[in-house]
């Protein structure tokens, strides 16, 4: 798993980060892979009540929803979505039921209030129509390095991230780089060097 430090979306956005980073590529963790562990994701940010009994209808349906919410965020890095996952973000969002609380500072707020899994669902959906609406969203992206594509936010000016972490992720990706343009030179140098061999042969 990646050490460096990974930039953590402000507010209610960072709910959806959390979803899309609770599988980790690198370390092959998966938060969602059972239903005790993906009950104890739920209840520790307060998404459903401990008590609150899922089935694997609904372990399968989040985790649909994870992978199309990490197919959207990486349309911020410039990859294309794929309209499955369109489709099913809003065949997700039609089975929601909002309602709205006043609140005497705030104004209101949405609020999902499904039954089961489409609770925890709603609110994640929530927090991104909220995001997309305020500008935040287009800073949630996914790491660049194939081997990690872990969500993050992009706190620089002008939104030019592409790695979870520069110490990590962006400097492996640099010195991949650097290792193919060393390689290309000397493959180059390679075969300047046999047409020069080839070339005396023939004056020769």
């Amino acid at each position: 798993m990646s050490t460096g430090r990974l930039t953590a979306a402000p507010g209610q956005l960072g709910l959806v980060q959390s979803l899309l980073n609770t599988l980790d590529l690198e370390s092959g963790r998966d938060d969602l892979v059972e239903l005790p562990r993906m009950q104890a994701w739920l209840a520790d940010r307060r998404l459903a009540s401990a008590g609150t009994r899922f089935d694997e209808a609904d372990r399968k349906r989040l985790a649909d929803a994870r992978r199309a919410l990490h197919e959207l965020v990486a349309a911020n890095s410039g990859r294309e979505v794929r309209p499955r996952a369109v489709t099913t973000l809003n065949e997700a969002a039609r089975r929601v039921r909002l309602g709205v609380r006043l609140h005497p500072v705030d104004g209101y707020r949405l609020m999902a209030e499904g039954v089961g899994i489409d609770r925890p669902i709603g609110e994640l959906l929530i927090n991104v129509m909220t995001s997309m609406a305020t500008g935040t969203w287009p800073r949630l992206k996914v790491c660049a390095n194939e081997a990690c594509r872990r969500a993050f936010y992009d706190a620089s000016r002008n939104r030019s991230g592409r790695w979870c972490s520069m110490a990590t992720c962006g400097n492996r990706s640099k010195g991949r780089a650097y290792r193919l343009r060393r390689g290309g030179h000397a493959r180059r140098a390679g075969r300047a060097a046999a047409r020069g061999d080839r070339d005396m042969q023939v004056a020769s």
